[in-house]
């Protein structure tokens, strides 16, 4: 009887919690920006995008809405003004097994390892109470908090997972700059299990990419004989 006692609290408190909130729904947020479709045809609006939807919607001058899925957009980007950087997102065929369609993933590290990141799926009793996607609208309590999403390496067309980091990313990919990479984690007490601490990894890795002579004299070539 306890347990059954329990178990009604409970849905009492998801029912009233769950009608309380959609009463305060957030509506969508607008920034103007740009969006490619897979024609390669450039469209400008004012763009709103719901990452649980995984749908950007472009309003235009005239005030018409359009709605576009994955299957139809190669990428769009807008600059937010909260984050004061230019945002870009891209939709993304990958090999990953519960991904075999087109999505959009957002480009967080663009370099010689490019991070991007999803939505995390929410699991667990408050599933469906608590995930209307009209919370989903980007906004800066959802884009700024790491812990809504799941983040990965795109390498040669494979998502390549953060939580399989050493095994999927750090052994195939960065050992070439492993003991520059030791010497910053240890000088700046970086701890290498967490999400930050290994996004700050692949973002060094990135510079020494970059600064490294060798590769600096690819690129040179490669430039001119484009």
């Amino acid at each position: 009887m306890k347990n059954v006692y329990s178990f009604a609290v409970i849905v009492l408190i998801v029912f009233f919690s769950s009608g309380t909130v959609v009463s305060a729904r957030p509506d969508a947020v607008w920034r103007k920006g740009q969006l490619t479709l897979i024609s390669k045809v450039v469209l400008d609006g004012d763009l709103s995008y719901n990452w649980s939807t995984e749908v950007v919607s472009l309003r235009q001058v005239d005030g018409r809405v359009r709605a576009f899925s994955a299957h139809q957009v190669q990428k769009f980007s807008w600059f937010d003004y909260d984050e004061h950087k230019q945002r870009t997102f891209l939709a993304l065929s990958a090999a990953l097994s519960n991904q075999p369609e087109p999505a959009f993933f957002e480009v967080c590290t663009d370099g010689a390892l490019s991070v991007v990141r999803r939505l995390r799926r929410p699991h667990g009793l408050f599933k469906h109470a608590f995930s209307h996607p009209a919370y989903y609208h980007d906004q800066p309590t959802l884009a700024q908090n790491f812990d809504h999403f799941d983040y990965f390496v795109y390498d040669a067309g494979r998502l390549r997972e953060f939580s399989k980091f050493y095994i999927d990313i750090y052994e195939p990919l960065m050992t070439t700059y492993q003991q520059e990479l030791r010497t910053y984690t240890t000088t700046r007490n970086i701890n290498e299990r967490s999400l930050l601490g290994r996004l700050v990894l692949v973002d060094r890795y990135n510079y020494l990419v970059q600064q490294d002579p060798k590769t600096a004299s690819a690129r040179e070539r490669q430039y001119v004989e484009e």
